[in-house]
């Protein structure tokens, strides 16, 4: 695909013959996971790779745009590369506090970035970036094209090699009939396909429409059909004979479960006394540390600290391989004997799968997906759904 690469940020040498151009958004989990794929291939291969960033921000992101300009604001300071790779270091940290202290740490004129980006060149540099991914058909991140050739998601990072080796070949036999190393990518373009909408399957991606780590619309009230969800023999939250009763069907590194987690906090305390909730189970594929992290709450709750696990877990969804697990369990006082035994029991790979088992019998494919009274709510939707779902749920409970 002809993919311009004139006014964008660019990591690396004009004489690379490999052009990465990379789209992608600072709160975008896959993003940061690309990311650490994108530093070991520029490693990899040195000054033979450059990468031009187009910034993406994703609506479902709230501070996403913030980083964006914050990012094209350090450019004007000439440090958008050691911004670029702050913000991912520090993705639960972009509020405008965060934001203020990423730039301190990159070394930069604290009071002139913050003119910046307000200012009007960041938004100039911003608005050319998604002008691009729209002419591109770019929906979801992280998105990447390779000389032109596009690559939709956190794809493994031998998908990258390979198609980086072949594009080195092409490039170097340009090279080897006489075009200057600086011209190379300007030559791929001449041949290349105009841009279009992406036709390939994709990969681990944020967004492409999309309210929630699967499907779901925002907005999208609960359903007419109700439910019958079991919740004995879990742990609840909020009083025990409540009138209402929300079962989540959530996954501890979904950005989206994360996010519905502090909606039902204000719900519950709009509606003291008369909720109580409910977590199950539905770790997804695409998340690596997921189903380790499932365990590893239902671990806790054995120990009486379900929900205080729970909310750590939440808290740092891009921490969750097994050393930080064990921490946030040494951190809360458990028998950390037991806490392993309990992760590697097969009655806790039990309980996961019978989690699972009754998620696809109810249609859950996604998450968050939340039942309230038994009506189902796909996404982490606004809390004016949710409270118009527990104030109809209430006035058929009298």
């Amino acid at each position: 695909m002809r993919v311009p690469i004139d006014g964008l940020p660019v990591f690396g040498p004009a004489s690379a013959l490999v052009t990465i151009v990379e789209f992608t958004d600072y709160q975008c989990p896959y993003c940061a996971r690309a990311e650490s794929r994108i530093q070991t291939l520029k490693q990899t291969y040195g000054d033979d790779v450059r990468i031009a960033i187009a910034a993406h921000p994703l609506p479902m992101h709230e501070n996403a745009r913030a980083a964006a300009l914050a990012a094209f604001a350090a450019a004007e300071q000439g440090k958008m590369e050691e911004m670029h790779a702050h913000l991912f270091a520090h993705a639960n940290a972009l509020d405008d506090a965060g934001l203020a202290k990423a730039a301190a740490d990159v070394g930069l004129d604290v009071a002139r970035f913050e003119a910046a980006r307000r200012g009007p060149n960041a938004a100039a540099a911003l608005a050319q970036a998604e002008a691009l991914a729209k002419t591109a058909g770019v929906k979801g991140t992280p998105t990447f094209f390779v000389n032109g050739r596009r690559v939709i998601g956190a794809q493994p990072i031998e998908t990258f090699k390979t198609m980086i080796d072949e594009e080195l070949a092409r490039a170097r036999a340009l090279v080897a009939s006489g075009t200057k190393r600086t011209d190379v990518y300007a030559k791929i373009l001449e041949s290349a396909a105009p841009l279009a909408p992406a036709t390939e399957p994709g990969g681990e991606a944020c967004g492409a429409g999309e309210g929630e780590c699967g499907k779901g619309k925002e907005g999208e009230g609960p359903s007419e059909q109700k439910f019958d969800v079991r919740v004995d023999g879990l742990p609840l939250r909020g009083f025990a004979r409540a009138p209402i009763t929300i079962v989540v069907f959530g996954d501890f590194e979904c950005p989206f479960s994360a996010r519905e987690e502090g909606t039902l906090r204000e719900l519950e305390q709009s509606y003291a006394g008369k909720v109580r909730v409910a977590f199950k189970n539905r770790p997804l594929p695409m998340h690596e540390h997921a189903r380790l992290a499932a365990k590893a709450a239902i671990a806790a709750g054995a120990q009486g600290k379900f929900w205080e696990y729970h909310d750590v877990l939440f808290a740092h969804t891009h921490d969750l391989d097994r050393a930080s697990l064990d921490k946030y369990a040494k951190d809360l006082g458990l028998d950390m004997a037991r806490f392993a035994r309990d992760i590697a029991s097969a009655d806790v790979e039990a309980r996961i799968a019978a989690d699972e088992a009754e998620a696809k019998a109810l249609g859950v494919e996604g998450t968050p997906t939340t039942f309230v009274n038994g009506r189902r709510v796909i996404g982490a939707q606004p809390l004016t759904i949710f409270t118009a779902a527990v104030d109809r749920a209430l006035t058929e409970a009298k």
